[in-house]
């Protein structure tokens, strides 16, 4: 996959235009229709993103995310995207929709198809919605195509519904209508080695502050590492047992494992909440809950691998 930082002449392209933030069920459409129309028109599948969430730049106020830009790249990768363009949105903030259209897209991708989400819009004043582009086709020579809402469970997919869901720890239905399991990255480093001493070891690592912000708690999460997966218990916040004051830790005890992988990046998925946060009186205590907490890993990994499922049927143990 070729990736741009600023506009180049790709002809022929067969465009899709969104943030994309978390890639889900519904942009998986759009992804798909361009890829096809790609490949029946000859032309270049095409991503055009922009840097920052046209909202942060409106607004000033941060908008955290599903998916980082280098987590979003190497998953339009995978799924088999040629070009990714990405733009700085400040430099088209003003530009109309008419402008955009005939001095961007048409310009510089001469587009076979474009393909965007029902509520897909860009120009001044949002002027270019799916009606705008639907309108446009004839003159400019393309064929346009707006992807229905996706609804599961009389939910509509949409990156809104999925933060709120991450940011209430609600992974089941948040990795539901992802598609995928909400995930985040980091390189281990060296933590105050508590777990270790208690029995747990664990591996820190440092929670992406672009990324949508979950409860304090207890997770059942799948670690990848090496290219391998394990199981593992996922704590996140401070320390309240030990009112220790070092600030929000995310840590993870890698269930069958014992490696040194400081410095190594792994790879945090979440499948479900295990408890809230708690303070206990004393170690014994804590190491008592610890290992209920490890007993409900081995179980949920039981009912994961085997014939019942209590997660989604599309993921895979």
């Amino acid at each position: 996959m070729k990736i741009y930082n600023d506009l180049t002449n790709i002809k022929n392209s067969s465009l899709g235009l969104g943030f994309f933030d978390g890639l889900h069920l519904g942009h998986r459409v759009i992804l798909k229709n361009v890829i096809h129309c790609a490949k029946k028109y000859r032309g270049e599948s095409t991503i055009i993103l922009f840097n920052e969430h046209p909202l942060k730049v409106l607004t000033g106020e941060n908008v955290p995310q599903i998916l980082t830009l280098t987590e979003k790249l190497n998953i339009l990768k995978e799924l088999g995207i040629e070009n990714v363009v990405i733009l700085d949105f400040e430099k088209y903030i003003n530009m109309k929709a008419e402008e955009y259209l005939k001095e961007v897209l048409i310009k510089y991708f001469s587009p076979v198809a474009i393909t965007t989400g029902f509520n897909h819009s860009f120009g001044y004043k949002k002027e270019g919605t799916p009606d705008f582009l639907r309108a446009k086709s004839k003159e400019y020579n393309y064929l346009y195509f707006e992807v229905p809402p996706f609804v599961i469970d009389g939910t509509i997919v949409s990156c809104s519904a999925i933060r709120s869901r991450i940011r209430l720890g609600d992974f089941l239905f948040a990795n539901e209508i992802l598609g995928y399991r909400y995930f985040i990255e980091g390189q281990v480093i060296e933590g105050d080695k508590r777990a270790r001493s208690l029995g747990f070891p664990s591996a820190n690592i440092i929670y992406d502050d672009e990324k949508v912000p979950i409860p304090y708690g207890v997770y059942y999460v799948r670690v990848e590492y090496d290219s391998k997966t394990y199981d593992g218990i996922l704590n996140y916040g401070y320390s309240p047992t030990f009112n220790f004051d070092g600030g929000i830790k995310t840590e993870v005890h890698i269930l069958d494992f014992n490696e040194d992988i400081y410095g190594k990046k792994i790879k945090i998925s979440f499948v479900t909440k295990i408890r809230n946060q708690m303070k206990f009186e004393n170690s014994e205590k804590l190491i008592y809950q610890l290992n209920r907490d490890k007993a409900f890993a081995n179980i949920y990994r039981y009912f994961l691998g085997g014939k019942f499922s209590i997660s989604s049927k599309k993921f895979h143990s």
